[in-house]
């Protein structure tokens, strides 16, 4: 019982002067549009907390956590590093992004046919974070411009067999036609989640 109440004691105390720091809050708009969110930690305000949270590319949702540690910081501009990890999912097709098919491959219709396979899936990684900061004097407002890649996988358990055209690899519903090329029938694949590299953004947060 003492052991208990004395870690119930430490996490309120943690939490407590967590939440005695300053915070922000705001928007972080680039090729993600979220909603962000920092916490300092500790007394000299050298680290903080970022959580963000919103659309991926206009095409699903994703959230993350990082870890961030101030490395410089010169009157009100300040340079920012950390790391953390993200986890989303997109309802869309990721035929947006270069994903470099060579149309001259001999494996070029099954990668094609590999990327239709993900017009819906789960994604999830580690990530990394950037950045420099300004801070107003006279309102408390800071904005900033970072980099945020997320270095994952994208995955889904679709097990549709469907048929695409060999000219533009556009999928074919009717299935009686034979101008295309079927793909194998998939239950679980994984693959490089690539636009986790474009993910670059500039923030605006009120801090209080």
């Amino acid at each position: 019982m003492k052991k208990l109440t004395l870690l119930l004691t430490i996490g309120v105390l943690f939490v407590g002067n967590a939440f005695a720091q300053p915070r922000s809050i705001g928007l972080r708009l680039g090729g993600n549009q979220e909603l962000t969110f920092q916490q300092y930690l500790g007394r000299e305000e050298k680290t903080f907390l970022q959580v963000d949270l919103g659309s991926f590319y206009f095409k699903g949702l994703q959230a993350s956590v990082t870890c961030n540690w101030i490395s410089g910081q010169n009157r009100n501009f300040s340079a920012f590093g950390g790391f953390g990890a993200g986890i989303g999912y997109s309802f869309k097709d990721n035929l947006w992004y270069p994903n470099f098919l060579n149309k001259k491959s001999k494996n070029y219709e099954k990668n094609i046919a590999k990327t239709y396979w993900f017009d819906r899936y789960f994604f999830v990684g580690i990530v990394g974070h950037v950045g420099v900061e300004y801070q107003f004097d006279r309102v408390p407002l800071a904005i900033s411009l970072d980099y945020r890649p997320l270095i994952g996988a994208d995955f889904t358990f679709r097990g549709d067999k469907w048929q695409y055209s060999k000219e533009d690899g556009k999928r074919i519903t009717d299935s009686s036609e034979d101008t295309g090329f079927k793909t194998e029938k998939s239950k679980k694949f994984l693959k490089y989640h690539v636009p986790g590299l474009f993910a670059f953004a500039l923030s605006c947060r009120y801090i209080f």
